[in-house]
């Protein structure tokens, strides 16, 4: 355990790094496909303030992609192959500025959903996670940082062709201590934002779909966190990550992913469940993902 005073330490640092650099939060500035870096913003849903802010309340409309503009005419659709590698740019102000500021640590997310749901209803699904890795003591967000605010995400392989939405997300746990409620200053801050794609390819899976918002609580062990406190585990929230090959086959276009309306990874009914929470009902419940992350995103360190 930390003692209070190194906490106190700690947690001066983290306030002067944010004081400058709009806060030091953080949005998706460009992205990378066969290895060609686009121009800013291009493919890429606008910011929804002039500020880079993150999402608080993770029941908001606004964790699906943080924009102004949810309209799929708001900018272009970049073509990717399936099972191909998009990288995405991370910064605070535009290019050449840092990611997101020191202490800002917490876990990266990916998921997916077909356009022509703009995101509506149970058709998210999470194709990228990586939380904390305890053998390095490093977390995504530094990975992130040293890496100049890059990410790489791999298309699944097998999911059929067509037009989607991948949103990105960081997720940073420095006030997640307390939880998000009364208080709408306190708990985890999400960084979502969202990329249009045209996904070609021969696949024919249609992965299970999640609601965002619906996918997080802000009492899941993920998202009221002390990040201060020591810790050796970590659980990264959300639904299951999807695997190729996992999916049912489905030859139609992608226009919907969703095979349930249920937002529990536990595949019961109980809709009190977030993907990552226990049953509330105490019954059917079963054990939470452990997560010590280590070998399940050996993509690299420099990421």
């Amino acid at each position: 355990m930390i003692k209070k005073a190194t906490r106190i330490m700690l947690a001066m640092v983290v306030a002067a790094a944010t004081a400058g650099m709009v806060e030091g939060h953080t949005f998706v500035t460009s992205v990378t496909i066969d290895g060609k870096e686009l121009a800013e913003n291009k493919c890429i849903r606008p910011l929804w303030k002039e500020d880079n802010s993150p999402q608080l309340d993770p029941n908001g409309k606004d964790m699906l992609c943080r924009t102004k503009n949810m309209d799929p005419s708001a900018t272009e659709v970049c073509d990717v192959t399936a099972g191909s590698k998009i990288t995405i740019l991370w910064t605070e102000s535009g290019k050449g500025s840092r990611a997101i500021a020191p202490g800002h640590n917490g876990p990266c997310l990916a998921y997916m959903s077909p356009i022509a749901t703009n995101g509506e209803g149970p058709v998210w699904f999470k194709i990228f996670e990586d939380g904390y890795d305890a053998a390095k003591d490093k977390w995504c967000t530094e990975k992130v940082m040293a890496a100049k605010g890059y990410m790489d995400i791999t298309i699944p392989a097998d999911i059929k062709p067509g037009q989607y939405l991948l949103r990105p997300e960081l997720i940073s746990l420095h006030e997640a201590d307390r939880v998000f409620g009364k208080d709408k200053t306190a708990g985890a801050q999400y960084y979502p934002g969202c990329v249009q794609l045209n996904v070609k390819g021969t696949g024919t899976a249609v992965p299970q779909g999640w609601s965002i918002p619906g996918i997080y609580k802000p009492t899941d062990p993920g998202l009221h966190f002390n990040l201060w406190d020591g810790h050796k585990t970590y659980d990264i929230p959300g639904p299951k990550l999807y695997v190729s090959g996992s999916a049912p086959s489905n030859p139609g276009p992608a226009t919907t992913n969703s095979t349930t309306g249920n937002n529990n990874n536990n595949n019961n009914n109980n809709n009190t469940s977030s993907p990552s929470g226990k049953n509330c009902s105490g019954k059917n419940a079963k054990r939470r993902r452990r997560i010590i992350i280590n070998n399940n995103n050996n993509k690299r360190d420099e990421m």
